[in-house]
């Protein structure tokens, strides 16, 4: 799979975004590639899920193991909140999908900000900016 999705996954890359959004921080943050990591494989696991519509079982597996690879990843940094963040992720994403909403950027914004404001301390809104201005760039 690409590191772009298509279909009902977002189009841009939440990998990049992530990465984009990080990159203005005053220091580099060992976090920041294992977040960026997890957001790949997490956003593998909703692509295999959803982006053809109903998938076959493969299609199931392969999703449920990139989702479980993505909190696999994410709990190397041994900080509940990473994997909180990347459970309400998982859980928001199926939800909004299963009631036949939108799977974009937009949606993963307040996610993808908390990740980040784990990291720097800015704050929810800081972050929630630096996100957008990434993702305006992808």
């Amino acid at each position: 799979m690409s590191d772009f999705t298509s279909g009902r996954t977002p189009g841009v890359s939440l990998r990049r975004v992530f990465l984009r959004a990080a990159s203005g921080l005053p220091e580099d943050d060992p976090r920041v590639p294992v977040v960026a990591e997890s957001l790949q494989l997490l956003q593998r696991g909703f692509d295999a899920h959803y982006a053809a519509g109903a998938a076959d079982d493969e299609r199931v597996l392969v999703g449920d193991d990139e989702y479980a690879r993505a909190v696999e990843t994410i709990a190397r940094l041994d900080e509940p909140r990473f994997v909180a963040v990347a459970s309400r992720m998982i859980r928001d994403g199926a939800g909004r999908i299963a009631s036949g909403g939108r799977v974009d950027l937009e949606m993963w914004t307040p996610h993808l900000a908390g990740l980040l404001d784990i990291i720097s301390g800015e704050g929810q809104e800081a972050s929630e900016e630096r996100i957008r201005a990434a993702g305006s760039g992808a």
